[in-house]
């Protein structure tokens, strides 16, 4: 699979985006505190690959600061309406400006089921261990 552009939005429909995604990169579930109590499968995409196409002013913003770090990971946006948490967005030395798009805000990815539900790496955020699959991934 290569890079794809897929659509995806808010439940109520205020907000809509357009991101280009390549799931053979992987996608990521999380087991720190904030991921796994949203239960937030997302993908990492480049600023290049990420429009929004709609509802940025229906945007809120919510940020939390690690204990023992100095900043937020990420800035997780959802829409004011509906709750509905569609993307992160961050800076990261290794990556640049970044998007977290959450899988689950994704529209049109019926046809690429199969190879999304293969392409999800667990990470051990839990323990600022980005690198290894925690020990127990049942709940993520």
């Amino acid at each position: 699979m290569t890079k794809k552009t897929y659509h995806g939005s808010c439940h109520c429909g205020a907000v809509a985006f357009e991101a280009a995604i390549d799931f053979e990169k992987g996608t990521t579930r999380c087991n720190c505190s904030i991921c796994s109590k949203a239960r937030f499968w997302f993908a990492i995409l480049q600023a290049d690959d990420f429009k929004i196409e709609k509802g940025e002013d229906n945007l809120s913003d919510y940020t939390w600061i690690p204990p023992g770090k100095s900043k937020a990971n990420l800035h997780y946006r959802f829409c004011e309406t509906c709750g509905v948490r569609t993307f992160g967005q961050g800076d990261k030395e290794s990556l640049g400006r970044f998007y977290a798009v959450s899988i689950a805000a994704l529209d049109d990815i019926g046809q690429d089921t199969d190879q999304i539900a293969k392409s999800i790496k667990y990470v051990d955020g839990r323990h600022d261990d980005y690198e290894h699959e925690p020990a127990d991934t049942r709940l993520l």
